[in-house]
């Protein structure tokens, strides 16, 4: 019936017996109406011409109503039997619902009935939501906890209350954390609730890799659902590729051991526990995880690992050989791509993307946590094609991110391009996160482009917070997604007919 909040009372009487008080809150507009409870005190201050008014607390409409018709049950013309309770209420009031709207108005037998046994075939619902939902026929304030929210959501559901659904919906939406953020995604999607569904993704993407060493939400997470977060556009990649696949691999071993002790052990090191299984059991079986039938169902989970940029390092090449996770014919057209796609930059073939191709799945993703505001100079480690880009945050006035190819002017570690211009895409996203992991201030480029001469710098995002009264929140997380290469098909005889990832 509006918005929902909620409450307790101690009176044990009729329906009141779950002891819920409510809070009701009177908006009052008329200063001359006396009858709904104004004092006026006419004597006027020299200094100004305000009127003193004084209130009195009222006992609303609303109020009465609920406390009335619903907790002591007055004029009830039907009874409700559930859970071995009774709810004496009121067709007018229930017809709100769905439920009880077709059981009324029709011709069902129920219609003119004054006791209905009401069968609860979700197990999820309990007395205290099926109060709480049938209260909020009664009143406009209903106030939903984030730990009763699912028994009120389903409740809700089966007596076809759009409203108490909407705003089961917004509770969880607020309430969403590392505890119940798989729990809120598996009901939001067997209850329809999209924008919680949404919401949870959207906490995934942003958080999963910060939670890498929570394994019990790591050991939750399904494989569909995981395929879905890896392989999204707007996942927070913590560092590079490589730092992606090494918390698959460690999801994985959870999942195939459920052995949370092991990996959480202060002394042993997750990620070396979980290369020593895959390792061992290759040895064992001469199988390579993915292509064996126990390993089918995490296939699309890594298929979304842009495996080309692991391939940047020499390193993380050979750990991904060795691991015996991801077979040879995924990787192997790989290299022959990346050796095409470096002697097309070598030779000034290839100066960078269109701004009309976007990002891709080949796009490079990396992350970094700047934890206090000051300045910060970094390079993302790996093999770049020739393109030395450096990235600086700014905390002097105003704010920004900016990028840098660097040619002579910082010490590198590799070769660069002596083209004139290199071309980029990228996407950049700057935010910060509240204790529950939720979403305080964002800033993005979108999708961007730049073309950049040797050593150039240029302003990538300016962070300037339009509420000057809210501080920028540390650590702020950089998120960003860049491409460096033109598409396969760069439209003459140089193209690189796409592979399989």
């Amino acid at each position: 019936m509006g918005n929902w909040i909620s409450g307790t009372n101690t009176n044990s009487a009729s329906n009141d017996e779950f002891g819920f008080e409510q809070n009701f809150y009177v908006d009052l507009h008329n200063k001359k109406n006396k009858k709904r409870g104004w004092e006026v005190d006419d004597k006027e201050s020299e200094s100004s011409h305000f009127v003193d008014i004084k209130r009195k607390k009222l006992k609303t409409t609303s109020q009465f109503i609920y406390n009335a018709l619903f907790l002591n049950g007055e004029s009830s013309d039907v009874t409700i039997k559930a859970f071995d309770h009774e709810w004496n209420l009121h067709k007018v009031y229930l017809r709100q619902a769905g439920y009880f709207s077709g059981m009324f108005n029709g011709d069902w037998k129920e219609s003119t009935m004054n006791e209905v046994h009401l069968q609860i075939p979700d197990e999820k619902i309990d007395k205290e939501a099926l109060h709480i939902t049938f209260g909020s026929l009664y009143t406009d304030e209903v106030i939903i906890l984030p730990g009763q929210v699912i028994s009120v959501l389903a409740a809700a559901s089966l007596l076809q209350l759009e409203s108490l659904m909407q705003q089961c919906s917004e509770v969880m939406v607020s309430a969403i954390c590392c505890d119940n953020v798989y729990h809120f995604y598996n009901e939001a999607r067997l209850y329809g609730q999209v924008d919680v569904e949404k919401a949870c993704i959207s906490w995934l993407e942003n958080n999963l890799m910060l939670q890498s060493n929570n394994y019990k939400l790591l050991e939750e997470i399904d494989p569909v659902l995981m395929s879905r977060i890896v392989s999204s556009k707007d996942i927070f990649v913590l560092q590079v590729e490589m730092d992606l696949y090494i918390m698959l691999k460690k999801w994985l071993y959870l999942k195939l051991t459920s052995n949370i002790d092991d990996l959480s052990k202060p002394d042993q090191n997750a990620n070396t526990i979980a290369t020593k299984y895959f390792r061992e059991r290759q040895k064992d079986t001469g199988e390579i995880f993915l292509i064996s039938s126990e390993g089918e169902p995490f296939k699309e989970a890594f298929q979304g690992v842009h495996i080309c940029n692991i391939m940047r390092d020499f390193g993380c090449c050979l750990e991904l050989e060795k691991d015996g996770i991801v077979p040879d014919f995924w990787i192997l057209p790989l290299f022959r791509e990346c050796w095409l796609a470096m002697l097309r930059v070598e030779q000034g073939i290839d100066r960078g993307p269109n701004k009309s191709s976007g990002i891709d799945d080949r796009s490079l993703r990396c992350g970094r946590i700047l934890h206090r505001d000051m300045d910060y100079c970094w390079r993302w480690n790996g093999y770049n094609f020739g393109l030395d880009l450096l990235v600086t945050y700014s905390s002097q006035e105003p704010k920004a991110l900016l990028l840098k190819r660097n040619f002579q002017s910082q010490r590198k570690a590799g070769s660069v391009g002596l083209g004139a211009q290199r071309k980029i895409n990228f996407q950049i996203k700057v935010f910060s996160l509240n204790s529950k992991g939720q979403i305080l201030n964002m800033f993005s480029t979108g999708c961007s482009s730049l073309s950049l001469e040797k050593d150039e710098e240029r302003v990538a995002l300016t962070i300037h917070n339009e509420d000057s009264s809210r501080k920028l929140e540390f650590p702020l997380l950089i998120s960003a997604t860049f491409q460096v290469l033109s598409d396969h098909d760069m439209n003459n005889s140089y193209t690189i007919s796409p592979v399989f990832r």
